[in-house]
């Protein structure tokens, strides 16, 4: 099977050639500079990355299946320990690429049935516990004492380091990620990353400096740090939290409403950060103002939330977003659902 080849048809299927010609370029490059001519007997650290949110996983995808095409018969995947997040990526895993056996976290016994028959992929969470059991896994079952291992580290640069090596002591994700990659007759590891600073500074006696690195362009369509922070005014869709008369509430509500335009679009993703400080006290105090606007908002659902929301709304461009009736609808119908949970 052409893995790499069923994965690019996958994404023109869906319309977007532009992200497939990317994947494609990305996949080569790296297969034929590191992959094709991969020992087979080493263990060798890559580094991906990329500018934040430009679509890394598509490219780490891109990778796996040439490395599986170049004859890699097991893989993993790494996540920060985000129990949303590995599900996240995991169900992505098994929506985007076809031939592989995937498992997840609680899969060893489909692992251990396949026997590598299928090329294998396993999607874990950076977790003490969960790698703890996974490297024992591999070691126990003896699958990987004559196969290499494929290794994908998304965010390699949160946990998987040693951060204890100052202390002349090695931290427990670190040993368990050493355990699980040298337990292999052979390995490659790719590190994937935004924010690759604490990766370059390993010394190549650590053990985790990247022996080679590749770095992908973002698309034409891509919004990043110029287009948010330019060094004159500011685009139309940034607000900036010390302008809002009323910055919690305005925050809870453009939330509402952002939330209500990508969802009712297709899409299944909608996340508000806020990072005020670097002290937790005030994380926790924000997290409490939060929570008294969502209060807020069902407590006056049929009163003055519509008022404020509409208010939002017409800030908001409304010739390019989905019509207020629509999007109040959604939401009050969702509030409306946590109400009854609450009850």
């Amino acid at each position: 099977m052409k893995y790499l080849e069923t994965y690019l048809n996958k994404i023109i299927e869906r319309g977007n050639n532009e992200l497939a010609t990317s994947i494609n370029r990305t996949a080569n490059d790296v297969g034929n500079s590191h992959i094709k001519n991969f020992s087979f007997i080493s263990h060798e650290i890559g580094l991906l990355f990329g500018n934040i949110q430009s679509g890394k996983t598509g490219q780490m995808f891109g990778i796996l299946c040439k490395a599986a095409d170049y004859g890699f018969s097991a893989f993993v995947i790494l996540t920060t320990d985000n129990i949303v997040l590995q599900q996240q990526t995991l169900d992505r895993v098994k929506n985007d690429l076809d031939g592989f056996c995937i498992c997840g976290e609680n899969d060893s016994g489909l692992f251990i049935e396949n026997q590598l028959q299928k090329p294998v992929i396993v999607v874990l969470k950076k977790n003490t516990r969960i790698l703890k059991l996974w490297a024992n896994v591999f070691n126990t079952t003896g699958f990987m004492k004559g196969n290499p291992l494929f290794i994908i580290d998304d965010e390699a640069d949160s946990a998987s380091l040693n951060t204890l090596i100052n202390r002349k002591k090695q931290s427990s994700i670190n040993m368990h990620l050493d355990s699980i990659k040298n337990g292999a007759s052979s390995s490659l590891y790719l590190q994937v990353t935004g924010t690759p600073q604490s990766i370059f500074l390993q010394t190549q006696t650590s053990g985790w400096h990247p022996l080679f690195t590749y770095y992908f362009q973002p698309g034409v369509g891509y919004l990043g740090g110029d287009f948010f922070f330019p060094k004159v005014g500011k685009p139309d869709c940034i607000s900036y939290i010390e302008e809002l008369k009323t910055p919690v509430r305005e925050v809870v509500l453009r939330h509402l409403l952002v939330s209500a335009q990508l969802l009712l679009s297709g899409e299944d993703v909608s996340n508000c950060l806020i990072h005020p400080s670097s002290r937790q006290a005030t994380h926790q105090n924000f997290a409490n103002k939060i929570n008294n606007e969502l209060t807020w908002c069902l407590n006056n659902l049929s009163g003055e939330f519509e008022t404020e929301l509409k208010r939002i709304y017409v800030s908001l461009n409304p010739s390019k977003i989905l019509s207020w009736t629509l999007q109040c609808y959604w939401i009050m119908q969702k509030i409306s659902s946590a109400t009854n949970k609450q009850k």
